[in-house]
């Protein structure tokens, strides 16, 4: 019932209709996304004695949500099938949210408001099931706005209340906190009273401090392993910024009542707000408004996600609470919002009412960000289950004997982990659960994926983890994870040398012993001086002396602006383009050959070619020589950069050959 006036907004019976209404779309959308997965295998190793891990035998935070965890875990304990005990918690969480924006709105046309737009929002129904947090966060929001809006009880409870809900909100999904954060500073400004605030806020922190002190004791940090997987990818941040804006984009294409939906209630929450009773409130509509902003601009800025619409949820849901429990306004603007939501609803790719087992379309575009339910829909879903669809993984908790096995994925990496059982090391190149790759940059791509920064895997790596020994080539990097396997493998947690390694890590006392341009290039990488022979034309591509291409090859050069030109020789019947970097930047490219075939020569040939304006201008301190397309059979002779002395001669003689400055 709505806290201004006692009464539900909608008689009952209606909003038992519309509660079985939503029913019926969650049991004809439910499935469970890989990512889901992921969370499903540390509890099942939890609840097999493995520890809150994903490889057993390495403490390693591959969730984000805690809470949700735990109770995927109480769920699974009572349930006994961790696929149906997720679907179970999902969709009784989720109805319970969608009771509580429909049951407490101020109006009934505000109740239609939230009906309408949560049966038709694509994100929301989405990722009510899919086995991520999203159910959770919703409902924590709907109950920090209900605490929020309560006009009585003793202010220094109201606050701790708001405190500990904001701090449960950080243990279901982290970042989700920028949401309400705002209104959390107003609920607290307006206390006014030093003592109050000191103990509200000291006894609402403790479920976020005492999580956040056993994780760096169990596991050795305070954050998940996710965040410093993301934090450590070194991509530009400009490039970040844009994949952001294209992620926002493809939820206007795929789902436009979220994003407009997120607008809207953004400018009303700023301008029409109302607090209790009806009483004119800005401060708390715009503080809401704020934090929902602050939330998009965050997304935007991580570059957003490979799941569409997945980070506009929680948002959006924020966004319905925002327009039926905070704003004001006459029954023609609800009456048109609910239209707007039926029609934009209608025109999405895919509206949530007409979803059944016929969800099959593919919905993957070339920015990277695919629509996950159709992708997992038929593998996954309640509407293909059958008798055998989700039997319980079988977890034997008894180890075989000799080296543990390894799986390298990156990508469908939580199936993997439930199908091949707990005694499969997975070597997650992504690095989302490896504490290693996790403290590498990402390997240099011009276009990459969001949420897949792939890593080189140091020699002697994998042997390492498979054996339990430290057999990494690179010296340096193997004092580093000697270090690391101190904090995540020990078996003694509260032991000193243990505890200094902890602190020493976290505070960078190691950081000096990766390097990160060796595995940003993933450990092919040569100075310019030792490409600097010339190789003649119609050189056999294996000839020695070239250098044999598997992987694109950095070439470092000094950082200068002004250079020109640049010469290189490669194989004649095959694709390459030569980028240029500037630190973690592209600042330019150029795409060579192949050679026409009636006047192509078998072995190499060179190409001489001008460095784009934009690296002439800023400098460039690598030229990335990456294969395009061919044979397969890819090589580089040499590559020849203006600006080195032992090279300039020959390279000045080729531009003007070229331009016709010079007669060869």
């Amino acid at each position: 019932m709505s806290e201004q006036d006692g009464r539900f907004p909608l008689p009952r019976h209606v909003a038992a209709l519309l509660l079985l209404v939503f029913l019926a779309v969650l049991v004809r959308t439910a499935w469970i996304s890989d990512d889901g997965l992921i969370s499903l295998r540390t509890v099942m190793n939890v609840t097999h004695g493995n520890g809150l891990t994903f490889n057993p035998g390495e403490r390693v935070q591959t969730f984000t949500h805690p809470l949700w965890l735990a109770l995927l875990t109480a769920g699974y304990l009572v349930v006994g099938n961790v696929y149906y005990a997720t679907f179970a918690l999902s969709i009784a969480v989720s109805l319970w949210v969608f009771w509580l924006a429909v049951s407490r709105a101020r109006t009934p046309w505000q109740a239609w408001v939230a009906a309408a737009a949560l049966l038709s929002s694509r994100a929301f129904t989405d990722y009510s099931t899919s086995g991520l947090e999203n159910p959770l966060v919703n409902l924590l929001l709907a109950a920090f706005a209900g605490v929020f809006l309560r006009g009585s009880g003793s202010p220094g409870r109201r606050l701790s209340a708001l405190w500990g809900l904001a701090s449960l909100v950080y243990l279901a999904r982290p970042d989700a906190v920028l949401i309400i954060a705002p209104l959390l500073l107003v609920a607290t400004f307006r206390v006014r009273q030093a003592t109050i605030i000191a103990r509200s806020v000291a006894l609402g922190l403790v479920p976020a401090l005492a999580w956040t002190g056993f994780a760096v004791l169990y596991y050795g940090f305070p954050f998940p392993n996710t965040a410093y997987a993301k934090l450590g990818m070194d991509i530009s941040t400009a490039q970040v910024w844009k994949q952001g804006v294209i992620y926002l984009i493809d939820a206007v294409d795929r789902d436009p009542l979220t994003p407009v939906l997120i607008l809207f209630a953004i400018v009303m929450a700023w301008t029409a707000a109302r607090g209790v009773d009806g009483r004119p409130d800005r401060a708390a509509g715009r503080a809401l408004a704020a934090g929902i902003v602050a939330y998009i601009v965050y997304v935007v800025s991580i570059g957003g996600d490979f799941m569409a619409g997945r980070f506009f949820a929680a948002p959006f849901f924020a966004a319905v609470l925002a327009l039926t429990r905070f704003v004001e306004a006459d029954w023609r603007t609800w009456a048109a919002t609910v239209t707007a939501c039926v029609v934009l609803g209608a025109v999405s790719a895919r509206m949530p009412l007409m979803s059944d087992s016929r969800y099959l379309d593919r919905g993957e575009k070339h920015s990277g960000i695919v629509d996950e339910r159709t992708f997992y829909f038929k593998a996954r879903s309640l509407a293909f289950a059958s008798m055998v669809k989700f039997q319980d993984p079988d977890w034997d908790v008894r180890k075989p004997p000799g080296p543990t096995p390894v799986l390298n994925t990156c990508g469908l990496m939580g199936e993997a982990g439930l199908d091949w059982g707990p005694h499969y090391y997975l070597l997650d190149e992504c690095a989302l659960a490896d504490p290693l790759l996790a403290r590498l940059p990402a390997v240099f791509k011009e276009e990459w994926r969001p949420g897949h920064f792939r890593r080189v895997v140091p020699k002697g790596y994998r042997e390492s983890v498979a054996s339990g020994s430290n057999d990494i080539a690179d010296p340096q990097l193997r004092e580093f994870y000697g270090h690391l396997s101190r904090i995540t493998r020990s078996k003694r947690l509260w032991s000193p040398e243990r505890l200094r390694t902890i602190w020493r890590m976290n505070t960078g006392g190691y950081a000096n012993l990766v390097n990160r341009d060796r595995y940003r290039y993933a450990e092919f990488m040569k100075p310019v001086a030792e490409l600097s022979d010339v190789k003649a034309p119609e050189t056999p591509w294996d000839a020695p002396g070239n250098v044999v291409l598997t992987q694109p090859l950095a070439v470092r050069v000094e950082d200068r602006a002004g250079r020109r030109y640049a010469d290189v020789s490669v194989d004649s019947n095959d694709k390459y383009v030569l980028i240029f970097i500037k630190g973690n930047a592209a600042v330019g490219r150029v795409e060579i050959g192949p050679i026409p075939e009636h006047r192509r020569r078998p072995g190499l040939t060179s190409y001489t070619v001008d460095v784009p304006s934009r690296a002439v201008r800023s400098g460039f301190d690598t030229v990335l020589v990456a294969p395009a397309a061919g044979d397969d059979n890819y090589a580089v002779g040499h590559l020849l950069v203006e600006g080195h002395p032992a090279t300039d001669a020959e390279l000045l003689k080729r531009v003007g050959i070229r331009d016709g400055i010079i007669r060869q």
